[in-house]
């Protein structure tokens, strides 16, 4: 699965290049995905964890919205929009009354989409309809079980380390390459009274992908974790443990901004934003930092973006690059088939993956060539350099690649090790227990 969903990234990095953007960028035709028209009037309601509805890819989303909206005066979208964590908790409580809402955001990875599937509340949809919206072979993969689609991809999700280029340059100091540069200039951050790196360590998730990255610098491959998960490994492995350590080294050594474990995604995002941070591992979702005007104009314009450091047994192009955030039908929705006729509209080629694209929020599921202008934003081009740089990549993180008490136990497992409530050692043997509990409960 890994080895494919390089290839299929190979496939579609070869054609993405902005140094020759000459081509027109206009639009390339009319949607043939109208809505319902002068018809009956319906509601439709619409969750998502993009609560910020001015900017970013939030706004982008509001923006086709509307448009879809202004199209269709009979149609009216209803938008409830919640932080990520917050938003997957009322996730759980719509699933448990039954009562989803007519299209919701959702993530095509087990731990996430599979309990929504196998409960029949997801929709199934017709691969059909969304052929002719350019998206990368393969990115239906995570949306679909048993050869049935339910849902659709919006994001090619990566994660990089953000930095403040100001910040750097005016302390003497350089972006670290390597994993003891990061540890190195965390120190020299901290000397100077400036927290070292951003995180939302409050919501969990963060921590168990930057474990992958240690890992896979401590193996050269990705495959360690994925083969514990399906016991034909196990995360008692010493190179487990020797990443378990060098993780908690990083907490010892301060790395981490101060009150990390009760940042939320939120808090940390505002305090690299503020500049009261020098970097920030997050997602290629956040290319919009560039153009958010919350923040600070000596911010917008010095942030930058590099490949997460690397050790003498892995490339800075081995990346944790995935397929994130789509959207899915309600199967006890009353107006399928608009919610349907609107996610059609809203991947038109000219909607969401050039939208999206120009306005400098994200990185979409779908061929944007066609919507290159030469003028991109410096951290757009530098997010471009480091998807092309891929040399390896790691599908669905370990996290959301299993049962969603697993995802629980990995989250937990990581905060009982930075705060020391577990040793390396019991790290991984916890964690092989949890990965052994879930193939149980997946038979």
């Amino acid at each position: 699965m890994k080895k494919s969903f390089l290839l299929l990234i190979f496939a579609f990095i070869v054609s993405i290049s902005l140094v020759a953007c000459s081509e027109d960028s206009s639009s390339k035709g009319e949607s043939n995905s109208g809505g319902s028209g002068d018809g009956e009037q319906v509601t439709l309601s619409f969750f998502t964890a993009l609560p910020d509805r001015e900017t970013g890819m939030g706004g982008v989303e509001q923006q086709i919205i509307d448009a879809y909206m202004e199209e269709n005066p009979n149609v009216k979208i209803e938008v409830e929009a919640l932080q990520d964590e917050p938003y997957k908790d009322k996730i759980k409580i719509y699933s448990s009354t039954n009562k989803l809402p007519d299209i919701i955001q959702a993530w095509g990875q087990s731990s996430f989409i599979a309990p929504l599937i196998d409960n029949g509340l997801l929709h199934e949809l017709d691969a059909a309809d969304f052929e002719d919206k350019g998206f990368i072979e393969g990115s239906f993969d995570g949306f679909s079980k048993d050869g049935k689609l339910y849902g659709v991809p919006k994001n090619t999700d990566f994660l990089p380390l953000f930095y403040n280029k100001r910040l750097f340059e005016e302390n003497g100091l350089e972006p670290p390459k390597t994993e003891k540069d990061l540890i190195e200039v965390s120190k020299k951050f901290r000397e100077l009274g400036i927290n070292p790196v951003a995180i939302n360590g409050m919501d969990g998730w963060t921590f168990p992908m930057w474990f992958d990255y240690t890992l896979q610098r401590e193996t050269g491959s990705f495959d360690l974790m994925d083969d514990a998960l399906a016991g034909d490994a196990s995360y008692t492995d010493p190179a487990v443990i020797d990443a378990a350590e060098k993780m908690k080294k990083m907490v010892d050594e301060g790395v981490f901004a101060d009150g990390y474990l009760t940042a939320d995604y939120g808090t940390a995002r505002n305090l690299f934003g503020q500049e009261k941070a020098a970097m920030y591992l997050m997602g290629a979702w956040e290319m919009g930092l560039a153009t958010d005007e919350n923040f600070p104009e000596s911010f917008r314009e010095n942030v930058g973006v590099i490949n997460y450091p690397v050790s003498d047994k892995a490339e800075a192009g081995d990346l944790v690059i995935y397929q994130g955030g789509g959207y899915a039908v309600s199967e006890n929705s009353e107006h399928k088939e608009e919610a349907v006729k609107f996610l059609q509209y809203f991947f038109e080629p000219d909607n969401w993956p050039k939208l999206v694209w120009q306005s400098g929020a994200g990185m979409p599921a779908q061929n944007f060539e066609d919507y290159l202008t030469g003028e991109e934003s410096q951290l757009q081009k530098e997010m471009v350099d480091i998807f092309n740089s891929v040399t390896s990549a790691s599908g669905t993180p370990i996290l959301d690649d299993s049962t969603p008490e697993f995802k629980e136990t990995i989250m937990t497992l990581h905060q009982e090790l930075f705060t020391g409530e577990i040793t390396p050692k019991e790290f991984g043997e916890e964690l092989d227990a949890a990965a052994k509990k879930a193939r149980e409960a997946s038979e």
